[in-house]
């Protein structure tokens, strides 16, 4: 599976502007769901699991299984 770039993480916040107030984890979502065109809870939350500093922002969240991470994308998606 992809591993999170955060050089390519840098680059994707400076190039797209926060309009709608996202946090660094939120961003990040938008990152991997952008770059590796992935749609798929699961195949985000195996990303995301990882690496070390994703999986502090996921336990942050209380985020531990891709039904979560659905959910959170749900609201993100419809706030």
């Amino acid at each position: 599976m992809a591993q999170i770039n955060w050089d390519q993480f840098k680059k994707f916040k400076q190039e797209h502007p926060n309009r709608s107030g996202y946090d660094n984890f939120q961003l990040l979502l938008e990152f991997i769901r952008s770059t590796d065109n992935l749609i798929s809870p699961d195949d985000i939350l195996e990303i995301l699991a990882e690496d070390v500093l994703s999986q502090q922002m996921l336990e942050k969240r209380g985020i531990a299984d891709s039904v979560q991470i659905e959910e959170y994308l749900y609201k993100l998606a419809h706030p």
